[in-house]
């Protein structure tokens, strides 16, 4: 994912548990990412607990929302149980194992503001953006 997501310009904040002299040189030699303390990441990697607090990483502004920051969080389970999620691109509704819900409704109502996640487990993936609706199941 981060071969994808980012290169010399799109600095990338490493959590706990993720930051290492071996991830460091991976990155550099394959992405050049320059690797920042949260409040200037384009995108966070880490575990849940680890990229916490989200208040420490950029929600954009009203002229540049884009310019927030996506994490990418390692989780050690991804279902489609657990909280129901509503909104653009979801035709009914869908249901995703998250780590919690307070802190995606909290992000959902500075919508168009806001942080955006992908969540990781081994090969799966989930996306979930801020404009998503989130809900206790």
């Amino acid at each position: 994912m981060l071969l994808t997501l980012c290169d010399r310009e799109t600095p990338l904040y490493l959590a706990p548990g993720h930051d290492g002299a071996e991830i460091r040189s991976w990155i550099a030699f394959h992405t050049g990412a320059p690797i920042v303390a949260p409040g200037a990441a384009r995108f966070a990697l880490g575990g849940w607990a680890a990229l916490q607090p989200l208040s420490a990483y950029p929600v954009g502004t009203a002229d540049y929302p884009d310019r927030s920051t996506t994490l990418i969080v390692e989780m050690d389970q991804l279902t489609s149980q657990g909280a129901r999620l509503t909104g653009p691109g979801i035709e009914t509704a869908a249901f995703l194992s998250l780590p919690e819900t307070a802190a995606f409704r909290a992000n959902r109502a500075l919508f168009p503001l806001g942080l955006d996640f992908f969540f990781t487990c081994g090969s799966a993936l989930a996306a979930l953006p801020r404009s998503t609706v989130v809900e206790e199941a």
